[in-house]
């Protein structure tokens, strides 16, 4: 049985790698365009905020050891609870996976390929994401414990490479638009650990469940030093309304990076760790998809499953209209 299960690093990559695709994207954006200067400070505070959340969870997780969210609705409220628990997760996450597909394409599209129409770079992005799923669950979360690393050596690249061209001046007024927004208003933030709403479902694959609130504390520690680091080299490299201009922030750090003669345009280098990011981030849906849908069905055909949950998903993305109404959702 213990073949089936994951260890500590393996977890902590698989929440790391949800962090970090919303890292690249949108995050670092809307933090901006709602903070200001005083994104810094509300960065700590949403921190300190998702340690809070984990502690209040460590108390009511204290008499369901071993058991995820959708045991513990059947042990409260039966199959019914759990059944329609499984579908609002499922509903959720398949939401999110397709905001994050129409995304990815779009802006893909309009900085590399102009003229290949969007369903096409779609279907691309998701064929990938059906061969990664069909090694399995356990290959999906042993791969993540590779690449991880890597992209997180990368960014931490990237951010030192750029820090010659930082104007310190750019973070002042510290407290952006006042210490209510960043409080209040700024709570909202907390979106940017959204990964951790795969603890939920993460205790039952780990190997020693003890160490389930340390992958939770060390995964909300490391992201919330990733997400203060990115927001530090966008805020002190660009004025606002550049950094808040473009769909993919961090590409334009990238492109404020050179290294003598060697290496001109590093961006070349962000859309690898882009591209296999989002790959990772989609397998890992799609993985939690289709266990929560086997859970509350008991249909044991992981395949088919796999393949149908991808077409509903290539379906949801192309429902959007545009690239506004991503940004919007």
């Amino acid at each position: 049985m213990d073949k089936n299960k994951i260890g500590f690093a393996e977890a902590l990559c698989l929440l790391l790698t949800v962090v970090i695709s919303h890292l690249i994207l949108t995050m670092p954006k809307t933090i901006l365009e709602t903070q200001s200067s005083g994104s810094l400070l509300n960065v700590i505070y949403i921190t300190l905020l998702a340690f809070f959340v984990i502690f209040v969870g460590q108390r009511l997780y204290h008499h369901f050891t071993g058991k995820d969210i959708l045991d513990i609705a059947n042990f409260l409220g039966g199959k019914i609870l759990q059944f329609l628990l499984g579908i609002a997760f499922i509903v959720y996450l398949l939401f999110v996976a397709s905001l994050l597909v129409r995304n990815t394409s779009e802006s893909f599209k309009t900085m590399y390929l102009q003229n290949t129409p969007i369903p096409y770079l779609m279907f691309a992005l998701l064929v990938g994401v059906s061969y990664v799923n069909k090694l399995g669950t356990k290959s999906v979360l042993r791969t993540n414990l590779i690449i991880v690393p890597g992209i997180v050596a990368l960014l931490v690249l990237i951010f030192i490479l750029s820090g010659k061209k930082f104007v310190p001046q750019r973070a002042f007024p510290i407290f952006g638009y006042g210490i209510k927004n960043i409080l209040v208003e700024g709570a909202m933030n907390l979106f940017a650990f959204s990964g951790l709403t795969y603890l939920f479902f993460l205790m039952p694959l780990l190997r020693d469940q003890k160490q389930f609130f340390k992958v939770a504390y060390s995964a909300a520690a490391i992201s919330g030093v990733f997400i203060f680091l990115t927001i530090v080299a966008l805020l002190l490299l660009f004025p606002i309304s550049i950094a808040t201009g473009s769909n993919i922030p961090i590409y334009l750090q990238t492109r404020e990076i050179s290294i003598g003669d060697f290496i001109q345009r590093a961006d070349a280098f962000f859309v690898i760790i882009w591209l296999v990011t989002i790959l990772s981030y989609l397998s890992i849906i799609i993985t939690f998809i289709t266990s929560i849908f086997k859970k509350i069905t008991n249909i044991k055909n992981k395949i088919v499953v796999d393949n149908c949950f991808l077409a509903i998903l290539f379906g949801a993305s192309l429902a959007y209209t545009n690239l506004v109404q991503v940004k919007q959702f």
